[in-house]
């Protein structure tokens, strides 16, 4: 199968007549186009031992959750501390 990238944004489209006269379009292989396919073995064991290694869980487990304070309207707060030191 053929394939044409675009070189100002990199999206990859099937071959096309059209799309193969525009001049920002230039012919791929599938490997360059999609290039996660042709991935070999060794290579994604090498990735998942370093994804177990850095992998750390996360607790996000609530044991208490806070109350929030109660409501004060601010003017009455203003009110009732006038002539406070």
């Amino acid at each position: 199968m053929r394939y044409l990238k675009n070189n100002v944004d990199g999206t990859i489209y099937e071959w096309s007549e059209i799309l193969a006269e525009n001049p920002k379009c230039i012919e791929v292989t599938e490997e360059e186009a999609y290039p996660e396919r042709f991935l070999k073995p060794e290579m994604t064991e090498a990735v998942d031992k370093v994804r177990k290694r850095t992998k750390k869980a996360l607790d996000l487990a609530t044991e208490e959750v806070p109350e929030p304070p109660p409501y004060t309207d601010p003017e009455l707060a203003i009110e009732a501390s006038r002539g406070l030191p």
